[in-house]
């Protein structure tokens, strides 16, 4: 099936196999890759369409964003907003939590952008579908949104749109021979009301924009700080923990939200006091950044980690000698741990470690290691990505998010780690594999087959280190 994207025809569906509509004549493959198959959203700037790129051999979907604004009087206001979310999707997009941009263009008279499709559903859907949030699922989707709004803060961006449709699950992947689920990542999309930060903009006003209800009082008022973004995400968490509108969980007479009126389910003072701080009206009292939740939430677990055990050892006041030496005897822990099979404690080890260092990169390799051994997949892919952050020569762990993207089937993201991994050690030949694989799924049989090739000139001359090397590719991969 083919839609047309001519806003004036009258019969949009076409066969798959037409060049130009049937109806009005239009073409309809835009940039004579992309065809729409069928409309999937509307909002005030653009319609959006789910696509097929006829340009792969795959014919992998993709999302088509037409330039449509409703209103003609704040045309040139949406069109600039449309450009920006482009240049936002094209800086952001190497996040795999964040939409990849794949193209953006002009065809006749209209504006076009196309992005990576993400199938799943938005967590209003599954509010809608499943029923409100229970408390573990809140830390899951703070523990798997923060890294990505860390990521986009980082770069000196704010989103000022986070509310649950803007939040997208990817849907689980099921492993074979009963290995189990993985659970879908939480993707932000919708980035065409960001802003950039600039020292100037800080101080500011600007244009008011964002979705009623998640809004701060200095984002109403065109000041938008990353502190915004912070107070949507809380706000976020209340309507899922409630599924009542925010405006009903704010007592205006009071001045204070009352949002643990409508729970259904109770929660633990050590979250509700986060989330407090993360809906505190006036921005002083907010947290400012995403590693200060982050840190409130991490010693909020390892409170309840040490709770009642009533050893010194699982105090969070670390020793002067254990500061000294930068945590480094809870990772020596965490490793014996990890021999005698004793994960969660190892996972402890390296927790603790890292608390002591933030900056402590094999410590948060030790832990991606324990998470992926847990299939805790996307813990682990956060944790490789700190390594590699802390440590961009760590070809260990450009290998192992290589391995990981490849198994959630984002090929292209695997190819550009493997190769990151190459560059810094050249002599693996169990990555030169696997790297031929991913090139493989991404439609280029000529490169994969030079890898492969030199895959092959890699190997020992050894029959029996071969062996064992293939052996080891090959136990990875069916992992």
């Amino acid at each position: 099936m083919s839609y047309c994207l001519n806003s004036g025809c009258r019969k949009p569906y076409n066969p798959s196999g037409n060049t130009f509509c049937q109806s009005c004549g239009a073409k309809l493959l835009l940039s004579d890759r992309y065809r729409a198959i069928k409309p999937i959203g509307q909002g005030g700037f653009g319609k959006t369409f789910l696509a097929v790129d006829e340009y792969k051999p795959t014919l992998p979907k993709c999302v088509i964003k037409q330039f449509f604004p409703q209103n003609s009087a704040s045309a040139e206001k949406a069109a600039e907003l449309f450009r920006r979310e482009a240049i936002r999707l094209d800086e952001l997009g190497q996040h795999p939590q964040i939409p990849e941009l794949m193209a953006h263009f002009q065809q006749g008279d209209q504006q076009y952008l196309v992005q990576e499709f993400i199938d799943g559903q938005n967590l209003e859907q599954e509010l809608v579908a499943n029923g409100t949030f229970t408390e573990n699922q809140i830390q899951e989707l703070l523990w798997d949104l923060l890294p990505v709004l860390e990521f986009v803060h980082e770069r000196q961006v704010i989103h000022r749109d986070i509310k649950p449709e803007n939040i997208i699950r990817r849907n689980s992947i099921t492993l074979p021979d009963d290995g189990g689920e993985i659970k879908g990542q939480l993707v932000l999309v919708d980035f065409g009301a960001s802003k950039v930060i600039t020292e100037s903009s800080l101080g500011n006003t600007g244009t008011m924009i964002g979705s009623a209800g998640y809004v701060a009082s200095e984002q109403l008022a065109g000041k938008a700080s990353p502190a915004s973004d912070l107070y949507s995400l809380g706000v976020t968490c209340i309507y899922l923990l409630t599924q009542v509108a925010p405006f009903e969980l704010f007592d205006v007479v009071e001045g204070k939200w009352v949002w643990r009126q409508y729970l259904q389910s109770n929660i633990s003072e050590d979250l509700g006091r986060v989330i407090d701080q993360l809906l505190a009206p006036n921005i002083n009292e907010r947290y400012q950044f995403v590693r200060e939740v982050l840190k409130e939430l991490e010693s909020v677990k390892y409170q309840k980690s040490f709770a009642g055990s009533g050893s010194q050892t699982g105090s969070n006041n670390p020793s002067l000698l254990t500061k000294i030496l930068g945590g480094i005897p809870q990772i020596i822990k965490g490793r014996i741990m990890q021999e005698f099979g004793q994960t969660e404690s190892a996972l402890a080890a390296y927790d603790r470690a890292i608390n002591i260092r933030p900056n402590n990169y094999d410590a948060w390799y030790k832990k991606a290691e324990v998470c992926y051994q847990l299939k805790r997949y996307e813990s682990a892919i956060f944790c490789y990505e700190k390594t590699v952050k802390l440590q961009p020569n760590h070809w260990q762990g450009w290998r192992s998010l290589g391995v990981l993207f490849y198994q959630f089937n984002r090929y292209e993201k695997s190819v550009e780690c493997y190769f990151k991994s190459l560059d810094i050690q050249s002599e693996q030949p169990m990555v030169w594999l696997w790297l031929s694989l991913a090139i493989k799924k991404s439609g280029d049989e000529q490169k994969a087959q030079m890898c492969l090739y030199k895959a092959r000139q890699c190997l020992p001359n050894s029959r029996v280190e071969t062996a064992e090397i293939l052996w080891k590719a090959w136990e990875k991969l069916i992992q």
